[in-house]
């Protein structure tokens, strides 16, 4: 069990206002993939996967920026196909996100992201942009009846970006359901390939995969994780989740 200590609880309840002053935790599941890492093509229990990466603000050295703020937010839905054995693109989420404490991007940030000044001040603000992503999603999983999850690179973007992001909005933000469970692909990539990964360019790197883009564009980091997602549906795995929210 990995225990995160912010100050909040998302309740596990249809329109879940933020309620602060809790303990909440990131709680992994156990052996997610443990029967079935070897069984090619196998069906899977969701029928769309939305693969998320999240890019922040931030700054090198010792001039940390506390807190961080979402910067861009993309997010492309993928469903798996059967017949060919791998993941196929249906829809696609793509906003830039304008800071609301650290207003000006640092250079560094800009050099690591590729996002610029002028893409954030020209872009809504987070709960604003959240607000679009949560409708899209209903729109893409019959207001949440088809059975869907998050995928992500780690457990930064939901397990700390994601909750540090929503105390800055508590007065406007609701965290729906589908956002308190995940997919972390670097643990279905360790169970699967037998190691554990130390981020997106080394899975790619372990699998003979070829680098979309630029790691660190949200996007680019996005399609590369879909990549490595068909490398391991062609090894077997099955993408169950491997972490949620939960609250005491």
């Amino acid at each position: 069990m990995m225990k995160f200590n912010v100050l909040f609880r998302p309740q596990i309840f249809h329109k879940y206002n933020l309620v602060f002053n809790k303990t909440m935790f990131i709680r992994s599941t156990d052996k997610p993939n443990a029967k079935s890492i070897t069984r090619p093509n196998m069906s899977q229990p969701y029928t769309k996967f939305f693969v998320l990466d999240f890019e922040a603000t931030c700054d090198n050295g010792a001039h940390l920026l506390k807190p961080q703020e979402i910067i861009e937010f993309p997010c492309i839905l993928v469903k798996f196909n059967m017949a060919k054995g791998g993941f196929e693109v249906v829809s696609i989420f793509h906003s830039y996100v304008k800071p609301i404490i650290h207003t000006v991007l640092t250079e560094y940030c800009t050099q690591l992201t590729g996002v610029t000044q002028d893409m954030v001040s020209n872009s809504p603000p987070f709960d604003d942009v959240f607000f679009n992503f949560c409708n899209w999603h209903n729109d893409h999983t019959n207001m949440g009846k088809e059975k869907s999850i998050i995928v992500t690179s780690g457990n930064w973007d939901i397990g700390n970006m994601f909750i540090e992001q929503c105390k800055l909005f508590p007065s406007t933000i609701k965290i729906p359901e589908f956002m308190c469970t995940w997919i972390n692909i670097k643990k279905l990539f360790a169970l699967t390939m037998g190691e554990y990964p130390l981020g997106i360019k080394s899975m790619l790197k372990t699998t003979n995969s070829k680098q979309f883009g630029n790691i660190h564009s949200g996007i680019d980091d996005c399609v590369n994780i879909i990549t490595i997602m068909n490398q391991l549906s062609q090894r077997g795995c099955v993408f169950q989740a491997t972490n949620k929210i939960i609250s005491v």
